[in-house]
């Protein structure tokens, strides 16, 4: 990641943010809510540079069986659908209006030291990211977040 000084934006970063939505589209589809249209999530950036994101579909099955017994059944291979989570850094690009997240831990192991980025936008009390990438068949897809900052009583 990039070495820069901390960035004049990064105060309106910090603090805990709960997931609005989520979408995405992709160059051969509609729009869609890969984690349905109710998801559930926290974003949370500190002032030194952590920052943290988990997010679910609401009302998650429950497993029949403990995914993290030794022999466990295919409920284990559920545990990455509709979750994501990462942690790790985030510098913020003034000049691209770009949040880069540098994931140091995630749920999916090929996120982990890869720099995610993120066009960011604010309007009052939300944070709206948005990025795209490739997929292996070719397409491109678009994916669009929307943060509202968490009330104090909440955190």
């Amino acid at each position: 990641m990039k070495n820069e000084n901390v960035s004049k934006f990064r105060d309106r970063f910090v603090g805990v943010w709960t997931l609005e939505s989520f979408t995405e589209r992709s160059d051969r589809s509609e729009e869609f809510n890969p984690l349905g249209d109710k998801p559930t999530g926290f974003l949370i950036y500190t002032a030194n540079g952590f920052v943290s994101a988990q997010l679910m579909r609401a009302k998650r099955e429950l497993f029949k069986a403990d995914p993290w017994e030794a022999g466990a059944s295919s409920d284990a291979v559920d545990l990455t659908k509709d979750y994501i989570a990462y942690c790790g850094r985030y510098e913020i690009d003034e000049k691209s209006s770009e949040a880069i997240h540098l994931p140091l831990v995630a749920l999916l192991p090929n996120l982990i030291h890869q720099e995610q980025h993120r066009s960011f936008t604010f309007e009052e009390d939300t944070l709206t990211l948005a990025t795209s990438c490739g997929r292996p068949n070719g397409s491109v897809v678009a994916s669009t977040l929307l943060w509202r900052r968490c009330p104090l009583e909440m955190v």
